[in-house]
């Protein structure tokens, strides 16, 4: 079978979770004998597709150079030049990468696409052009011949906000390329506890550092937020609204080898969104004996089980008895991180490569 990725989340994102996932799938699949795939992206702006093609059979030409070129025009050409390659190599799938609101795949192809959440669905208040976001992702789930979501939480959501038929819909489980720290915990001074990746409102950052004030802990303690995102003035207010001294939140990056030490010198991971679709960082804690504290909501406790403390993400005293809990107990801690560890085992890229091969396969049988 010929299975084609375009070029969409390649050319929007730099790095990210998506763009992982999709490069761990043409990777891994590629080495399945019956299987030629390909990322056809013409004129992508990823560092991270930059940093993988050798890997992978990838065409297209770096733009990231050019961050100032208008989205819209790279989205034009990138159509074009797909949908003309696609009819060319005669692909059987497509699996688009995103939600153009155009189909671009050969009329020959099936097409595939993720959902990854329905997160602008269910808090357009924090996302301005989310009734943009929901027209664009019906034209995809109307042309899309099989759709794979990556939990049943986003399954049954999705099948709660949009008319799609249940049997073309699949939960495949995403996987972790975080390899456990090979040097030394990271040692910042005080122990600290981890927040991972971005902080938009629906991760309800805020609430974090309410409930460190509310603990004294920030007294003790240090709240690490390991993302490129620097602290904004909202978040420096809460700060003050808290008695959280600046000093005691930390804003840190670098690769995955950092990230991962810091994992692994962490309190916990603390995780206070109000939804998510997966939620990686929590995979990522499991594989690295790091424990997590983490929201009772979505796909949350479908991927931390019995490895994690829950709270209601809206009940500050909740987070921060978590918070005072996972701090004060060892043994809370050392039972956690090896919950985790074993749960973990179930969460690989080969399985969910495994799983999407299978849904490709029964779409191909069945057309």
């Amino acid at each position: 079978m010929k299975i084609y990725y375009d070029y969409q989340i390649f050319m929007i994102r730099q790095y990210g979770g998506v763009s992982r996932y999709f490069v761990e799938l043409a990777s891994l699949l590629s080495r399945y004998d019956d299987v030629r795939v390909k990322i056809v992206a013409p004129l992508f702006r990823s560092q991270f597709l930059s940093e993988q093609r050798s890997h992978i059979s990838t065409i297209g030409l770096d733009l990231s150079a050019f961050p100032k070129l208008p989205r819209v025009t790279l989205r034009s050409i990138n159509a074009l030049l797909f949908e003309r390659y696609a009819a060319i190599a005669a692909a059987d799938i497509v699996h688009e990468t995103y939600y153009a609101p155009a189909r671009t795949a050969p009329k020959s192809a099936k097409i595939v696409t993720t959902i990854h959440d329905t997160i602008p669905e269910l808090f357009p208040q924090f996302f301005p052009g989310s009734k943009q976001h929901r027209a664009e992702k019906e034209q995809v789930l109307r042309r899309a011949d099989r759709i794979i979501c990556v939990s049943e939480s986003t399954r049954d959501d999705l099948l709660k906000l949009y008319e799609v038929d249940p049997s073309r819909v699949s939960v495949v489980l995403l996987g972790s390329s975080l390899e456990p720290a090979k040097g030394a915990p990271m040692n910042i001074g005080a122990p600290y506890f981890l927040h991972v990746g971005s902080r938009y409102p629906y991760k309800n950052f805020d609430s974090l550092i309410q409930a460190l004030g509310a603990t004294n802990l920030h007294r003790t303690h240090k709240l690490v937020s390991f993302t490129a995102m620097p602290l904004c003035a909202r978040e420096i207010s809460a700060m003050a609204r808290a008695g959280v001294p600046q000093s005691s939140v930390v804003r840190v990056g670098g690769d995955d080898s950092v990230l991962a030490r810091y994992y692994a010198g962490a309190e916990a991971l603390a995780f206070p969104s109000f939804y998510e679709g997966f939620g990686i960082p929590l995979l990522e804690a499991m594989r690295c004996g790091c424990p997590i504290i983490t929201s009772n909501t979505s796909s949350l406790p479908e991927v931390a089980g019995d490895a994690a403390i829950y709270f209601d993400p809206t009940d500050v005293k909740a987070i921060s008895d978590a918070m005072i809990r996972i701090a004060s107990s060892k043994e809370t801690r050392d039972s956690l991180i090896a919950r985790g560890q074993a749960r973990a085992q179930s969460f690989t890229w080969e399985r969910c490569a495994a799983q999407t091969y299978a849904v490709y396969s029964d779409l191909l049988k069945h057309q």
